[in-house]
């Protein structure tokens, strides 16, 4: 048998990230009788989702470390948030509060 197997969902919904997937699989399956036939597809089926869900679950995480990384806004050199409510004692909001 074949199969088209598709994934698709929500990993961030704050940013709208969605991962989709699909993965064509096929393999022989001995049949020799309908019980034993029904059997191996069964058995096909469960092996290949397992494989595929294994994969997705690393890229998951392989993607937490890289892609996920990269869509972050990141800190500023200080690696401090910034306070925006006191923005005037820093230079450049002294800057911008004069030219206003």
């Amino acid at each position: 048998p074949s199969a088209l197997q598709e994934v698709s969902s929500g990993i961030n919904a704050e940013y709208g990230v969605q991962l989709l997937s699909n993965k064509k699989v096929e393999e022989s399956v001995q049949i020799s009788s309908p019980s034993e036939g029904a059997n191996n597809v069964v058995e096909f089926i469960k092996k290949s989702e397992t494989d595929y869900q294994l994969a997705i679950n690393e890229n998951y995480t392989s993607m937490s470390n890289t892609t996920f990384k990269a869509l972050r806004r990141n800190l500023p050199i200080t690696q401090t948030l910034i306070d925006w409510h006191k923005l005037h004692g820093f230079q450049v909001g002294k800057d911008i509060m004069n030219k206003s």
